[in-house]
């Protein structure tokens, strides 16, 4: 039977299911769509990721995940031009084996000779101690405004999610009359989708820039344990 619920008992009552599905965001998501509320997201261009967002097939997915790599690159010019400057030390580039020419990744860098385990071809004892000083030196320099930049995306994402969470709350207290719980969640989430998604979007980009700023501190460590050694 339906249960009307006054407007604090709904804001509550919104708030408790915005933090439940707030918890999904890093959890696998294995999601069943009940027809009535694919009706209601008909048209939307979002809506086609909730089918299975890992799927490699997935088209759309993937050009998602492109699009959030090229923003990464864009935030992080120093980061990828360090590494390639590096690369071009310790690995060999993939050439055509007619023109001889280097083959260049959809960013403009180059692609690199892998083995047939599918692992690249590396050999670090190509740098010197000149070479690891100056790569080292560079990293320890630059770290402080990588990290700033990861911070900026980790703040965009808090933002994004508020957003989210207040669109559910909205779509869930919006109904009046006696609409039962289950049923302001449903309208809470189909109004919050969109959010949704922009929000999972932001947090992909906060994750991969503060792995990237991760890996760069890794990087630095380690040249630093061969300078040492």
């Amino acid at each position: 039977m339906s249960e009307p619920l006054d407007q604090n008992k709904a804001a509550l009552q919104a708030q408790r299911v915005a933090e439940e599905i707030a918890q999904e965001a890093d959890a696998p998501l294995d999601v069943e769509i009940d027809p009535d509320r694919t009706r209601t997201l008909t048209g939307s261009g979002l809506s086609r990721m909730r089918r299975t967002p890992l799927d490699e097939d997935d088209v759309e997915i993937q050009g998602i995940i492109a699009e959030a790599e090229g923003v990464i690159r864009r935030a992080f010019p120093g980061v990828f031009l360090l590494m390639n400057e590096l690369w071009m030390v310790v690995r060999t580039p993939l050439a055509n084996e007619g023109t001889g020419e280097i083959q260049l990744d959809m960013f403009g860098w180059p692609l690199w000779t892998k083995l047939p385990s599918g692992a690249y071809a590396e050999d670090y004892s190509r740098l010197t101690n000149r070479e690891k000083d100056d790569f080292l030196l560079r990293i320890t320099t630059l770290l402080a405004e990588w990290g700033q930049e990861a911070e900026n995306l980790r703040g965009w994402a808090q933002f994004r999610k508020v957003r989210w969470e207040d669109a559910m709350a909205d779509g869930f207290i919006g109904p009046t009359g006696r609409i039962t719980v289950e049923e302001r969640t449903h309208r809470g989430r189909a109004a919050a989708s969109e959010e949704r998604y922009r929000a999972v979007y932001s947090h992909l980009l906060s994750r991969k820039a503060e792995r990237l700023v991760r890996d760069m501190e890794l990087l630095g460590q380690r040249l630093k344990d061969s300078l040492t050694a």
